[in-house]
């Protein structure tokens, strides 16, 4: 079976490098027996480290990005974009955790996950390059405070989310991150695999001119909650897991993946991680 799945790769890596077209060459797939999704390297960074940061006491105000509103036309690079965009640090270190998550949130550029052909690498990206998220990720309520936010982000009389749903879209990829780093316990977990299946039964049952891409955000966010915490996932299932995020975090599909299969196994894990 091996050597039939070395020889099918090789052939589809064959037939991948005989075209040619104006566009540069995308990456073959990675085909691995080993079905652990690898946690990327993000530049040393250390995405949701153990938190130490007592934030009980904390209650500053959030923060409104004024200044690079009033600054944002001299900046000569992108990076310099993005710099501006930095909390200020006595601000910072007294912002409290719920207001440091919506000032998160409301990070001007958040929407670069968009701009990435993984949208998981993307949310990687914009998060190392924030100080807002490296200090959310230290309080010892920053995870607790994720959850809360995306619960409070509901949806009005109409059916209709209440905020854009790109910006709710980098939030549940927000999410994805803490779930790949295992950030959250088991109580935590079964609170916000109720709020999945909710915001995805709303999301099927309204129109939205973004549906596919806040389905697909829910789903993505199911399958990393699924295959980190369901512990009576069987390999088999981990496995198509595995395939089905790091697909289903691209903008195009690279290879086949059982998607009805797939749908079935976060539902019937999301409810086990439920409760229900």
């Amino acid at each position: 079976m091996r050597t039939k799945m070395l020889f099918v790769a090789m052939m589809a890596i064959m037939a991948l490098t005989a075209c040619t077209t104006d566009e540069p060459d995308m990456e073959p797939p990675i085909i691995q027996e080993d079905p652990s999704i690898p946690v990327l390297p993000v530049g040393g960074f250390q995405m949701w480290p153990t938190p130490t940061i007592d934030d009980s006491d904390l209650q500053g105000e959030g923060y409104t990005y004024d200044y690079w509103r009033e600054h944002k036309h001299e900046a000569q690079t992108g990076d310099e974009l993005i710099a501006m965009c930095n909390v200020p640090t006595d601000l910072l270190k007294n912002m409290s955790t719920p207001n440091l998550a919506w000032t998160c949130f409301n990070h001007p550029y958040n929407i670069d996950w968009a701009a990435f052909n993984n949208y998981y690498e993307g949310i990687l990206s914009v998060m190392t390059r924030f100080n807002g998220y490296g200090e959310l990720m230290k309080r010892k309520s920053g995870a607790e405070a994720v959850i809360d936010l995306f619960v409070q982000l509901g949806y009005n009389e109409e059916g209709k989310i209440s905020v854009n749903e790109p910006s709710m879209i980098a939030w549940t990829l927000v999410l994805c991150t803490a779930c790949d780093y295992r950030a959250f316990n088991q109580e935590q977990v079964s609170r916000l695999a109720k709020e999945v299946l909710y915001k995805d039964f709303i999301a099927n049952v309204t129109s939205s001119a973004n549906l596919y891409l806040s389905h697909k955000s829910y789903c993505l966010l199911g399958a990393f909650m699924a295959y980190h915490y369901d512990e009576t996932l069987p390999e088999e299932q981990r496995i198509l897991l595995a395939s089905f995020i790091r697909n289903l975090s691209m903008t195009y599909y690279t290879s086949e993946v059982d998607l009805g299969r797939s749908y079935t196994i976060i539902k019937e894990s999301l409810n086990r991680l439920a409760g229900e």
